[in-house]
């Protein structure tokens, strides 16, 4: 009696116990897609057309194979990397705060009675398959780019699919984990990027000629599969912990703490050491409050923005598409730094017509061409360490594995002796980051007025527009692409193109210049001092650009030998300085005063 009165209730419970399971899940679920749908549809479309673009360029140029492969790398790059990055790095419902201690994982499922399994189930699984889905858009991408008679081994697949998923639950881990110091979080950074780096490449070097391949796949999945576990079980640890304990969230009372309060002081008594001057003094107040205005999001750009494409460069060959990723990482937390003007980037615009900056500045006696040097200052610090850094990596991962093509290049540009192939591509490389590195900085500057200004109406106006003249020039030389037939004419009209390229330069300088004189009257008639700042404003620009002139003119030889199809490149100095002026912007940062008082008196 006791087993037929048992048995029903029995199956019953298991069977509530299922369908809980089933609809925690599809809850869980439900929110990770409501907030990753745009970014996940805006990502896989960029993708399906990267597939399609490297199949287009495959059959364009089916007869220049070279041409065609690298053509195909870049496009991969550009379009296939985004997805991957994303899926291994932010495929959760929150993102920790590396200025926080506590768990990054989100208050609400923390304090929901969904059990942590569940939890960690869904994001797991949704990690895996954004995976899965990169993957195989690489793998299609490559399918397409290569010739018939060509062997693809498609063993490296589960291979990354195992060691890209375990270096994104060591991110979970990290991301879910409380500390008990904000310190230790970023110290934590140091063991993590060069885990995660060792485990992406792990299949990549097994997988080299000279290992065979029943070795491989004999030894390489036990201890990845084995890692994998690991960490799956760190995040559950992680999650719990976050779940059934206070720890990392309140530190009061600790011998941590206590040490860290006695080192502030300390650093605040020697600061002040020497800051009895005024403007000193009230130029160091307005940094550090911008610094701590921004500190919470600039941290969170580089964990999220910073680390993986850091990473990135760390296994990308070095090419013309690794430089151009390491220039758009740099703009990309450059413009997303200052995007937020004074406040915090999730709360610059308060509404459509909320002041961006606080009211502690607002109402100060802080004249506003000090507010907008302060603004210069920040920026181009941020910019030059931005630099620094993404380039430095490129250069100690990428040059010392990639040197014979590297001076390979450097004796295909080189036109003179052999003996100095090798200082004249240091000289060029330096020459190209110079410029980069100038361009930086002018598209940092360029955009302060904007975000100083705050104002959504001028912004959006400003994007639209830009996006309609890069549209413009973008299906005007694809219409022209397209409609060629012949490679060598091809080649001349492209030639017969490029020879204009002083024309509209002389043109841009002339519409410059305009822009520059109608600048600099609007700055005189704003109150204050501004024929001050406009004489300092032209005097630093000029500084500018002399110097980074000279440091071209001084770093490019003579002569380059560009290919075997295109005419020797002979050094003009005024196109240059002339260069060196477009990219370096002046009216825009003469009109920084009249856009600090537009978002203060709005």
């Amino acid at each position: 009696m006791s087993a037929v009165a048992t048995g029903p209730s029995s199956i019953g419970g298991q069977e509530a116990i299922r369908g809980g399971f089933t609809q925690d899940c599809q809850a869980a679920f439900r929110l990770l897609w409501a907030r990753w749908a745009g970014v996940a549809i805006s990502l896989w479309t960029v993708s399906v057309m990267g597939v399609l673009l490297v199949g287009l360029i495959r059959q364009l140029f089916i007869g220049d194979w070279l041409f065609a492969s690298n053509a195909c790398v870049l496009v991969m790059i550009v379009t296939q990397a985004p997805l991957l990055l994303w899926s291994v790095f932010a495929v959760d419902w929150w993102g920790p705060d590396i200025n926080r201690k506590a768990s990054g994982f989100d208050a609400f499922l923390l304090r929901s009675p969904i059990p942590s399994s569940r939890l960690m189930v869904v994001a797991v699984l949704a990690r895996h398959v954004a995976i899965v889905i990169s993957l195989m858009m690489f793998a299609i991408s490559i399918e397409i780019s290569q010739t018939s008679n060509e062997e693809h081994w498609w063993g490296i697949y589960p291979a990354l699919l195992v060691s890209l998923g375990t270096a994104s639950l060591l991110v979970l881990a990290f991301c879910w984990r409380p500390f008990a110091w904000a310190g230790t979080r970023v110290l934590s950074l140091l063991v993590l990027i060069p885990l995660v780096y060792v485990i992406s490449v792990w299949p990549f070097a097994a997988t080299s000629p000279g290992h065979p391949r029943f070795l491989v796949w004999g030894f390489l999945p036990w201890p990845l599969l084995l890692l994998w576990a690991a960490a799956l079980a760190l995040v559950y640890q992680s999650l719990e912990l976050a779940r059934s304990n206070s720890y990392g969230l309140d530190d009061r009372g600790t011998l941590v703490a206590t040490l860290r309060g006695w080192s502030s002081r300390i650093a605040d008594r020697v600061l002040s050491i020497g800051g009895s001057g005024q403007a000193f003094a009230e130029g160091r107040a307005l940094r550090w409050f911008e610094s701590r205005q921004t500190r919470s999001s600039r941290w969170s750009m580089v964990a999220w923005i910073g680390v993986p494409s850091l990473v990135l460069l760390g296994l990308l060959p070095l090419n013309a598409a690794s430089v151009v990723i390491a220039a758009l990482i740099v703009l990309t937390y450059t413009e997303l730094s200052i995007a937020g003007g004074w406040s915090e980037m999730h709360g610059a615009n308060r509404g459509g017509q909320g002041r961006a900056m606080p009211l502690l500045l607002a109402v100060s006696p802080v004249s506003r061409e000090r507010l907008a040097g302060v603004k210069i200052q920040q920026t181009l610090w941020l910019v030059s360490t931005a630099s620094v850094v993404t380039f430095g990596v490129l250069a100690v991962f990428a040059v010392p594995r990639q040197w014979n093509v590297w001076k390979h290049w450097a004796e295909s540009i080189h036109v003179g002796p052999p003996g100095d192939a090798v200082s004249t591509g240091v000289g060029v490389s330096l020459a190209l980051v110079l410029f980069l590195f100038v361009s930086l900085v002018g598209r940092g500057l360029a955009m302060l007025w904007l975000s100083l200004m705050s104002n959504r109406k001028v912004t959006y106006s400003v994007v639209i527009a830009g996006c309609l003249l890069v549209m413009l020039f973008t299906g005007r030389w694809v219409s022209w692409f397209i409609a060629q037939e012949e490679w060598e004419v091809m080649l001349y009209e492209l030639r017969q193109g490029l020879q204009r390229i002083p024309f509209w330069m002389g043109v841009l300088l002339v519409i410059k210049s305009v822009a520059v004189i109608s600048a600099a009257i609007l700055a005189i008639r704003q109150p204050g001092r501004c024929g001050s700042w406009v004489a300092k404003t032209t005097l630093g620009w000029l500084l500018c650009v002399t110097a980074a002139s000279l440091g071209l003119l001084f770093l490019l030889p003579a002569e380059i030998h560009l290919s075997e199809t295109w005419p020797r490149w002979r050094l003009d100095s005024w196109m240059v300085w002339a260069a060196t002026m477009l990219m370096l912007p002046l009216a825009r940062l003469l009109i920084l005063p009249w856009a600090v008082g537009r978002d203060i008196h709005r």
